[in-house]
């Protein structure tokens, strides 16, 4: 009877380990820290997050990294800003701050949904809008892929959708060779998780919109995925339109400073 349990333990164990090792697993390999030192600007160093207020409008800009991009959903399947390998790797797909917009005690602020990011090449690149991620999830189309495989391999007795590639590995005998060979099948869209991750992009992105007096409204900036070589970065939320309590109209460009800084592995 101890035997038997003993084993019963190691199997635990064992399985705990597989299941572990198969779960995704998120790290910051690249984070975004605010520039110190910015005129008009109140840096929080815990959340990595610059605030700029001028003419009665309080914007906060805050980088997200690979760890809080994978926190947006649930099911990292639907998760439309990362992308999870098979070994349970997590990689973002694009470059992301979430924007925070307050307006104090003006008559209306109008921000639009664009922002642009200028990095220290000079390369000057603008947000994503909500119209592209829609174009994007509405207009996916099946695709013919190239499979390097070895052995014979079967299909899975479930739906297609279900997993993250149609097929998997099967050896019929551990002594056989198999010499290696290409494959071409065709891979179809999830309808499913295009729907589910066109909602979630629906519900966090920026779409802009405007403020009355105490209003506040937040969303998450996206640029492409901007190099792993890219040192100083400059965020600009352009050509804010406040109307002041007498109605006067102006229009504040509010400018971020963050510096991308790539972490050391050990």
């Amino acid at each position: 009877m101890m035997y038997q349990k003993s084993w019963r333990i190691v199997f635990l164990v064992l399985t705990i380990g597989i299941v572990a090792g198969c779960a995704p697993k998120p790290h910051v390999d690249i984070y975004m820290l605010p520039v110190t030192g910015q005129k008009g600007a109140v840096v929080d160093v815990p959340k990595g997050s610059v605030t700029v207020k001028q003419n009665g409008v309080q914007i906060t800009l805050e980088p997200l990294d690979e760890v809080e991009l994978y926190k947006v959903t649930k099911n990292s399947r639907i998760n439309p800003y990362v992308s999870v390998n098979r070994r349970g790797n997590v990689d973002p797909l694009y470059t992301v701050f979430e924007l925070r917009v307050h307006n104090a005690d003006n008559k209306r602020v109008v921000v639009e949904d664009l922002a642009v990011l200028i990095d220290d090449a000079g390369e000057q690149r603008t947000s994503l809008p909500y119209a592209y991620f829609k174009d994007f999830y509405t207009n996916v189309s099946p695709q013919t892929v190239v499979h390097r495989d070895i052995g014979y391999r079967y299909r899975y007795p479930y739906p297609r959708s279900y997993y993250y590639s149609p097929y998997r590995y099967y050896y019929p005998h551990r002594y056989r060779y198999v010499s290696p060979y290409y494959r071409t099948y065709n891979v179809y869209p999830d309808a499913n998780r295009l729907r589910n991750a066109h909602m979630v992009v629906r519900e966090t992105i920026f779409d802009g919109g405007k403020l009355f007096p105490g209003a506040k409204r937040n969303g998450l900036l996206v640029f492409d995925r901007i190099d792993t070589g890219v040192g100083d970065v400059t965020v600009i939320i352009p050509e804010v339109i406040v109307i002041d309590k007498d109605g006067n109209q102006s229009k504040v460009d509010f400018e971020f400073n963050f510096r991308q800084v790539v972490a050391v592995k050990e």
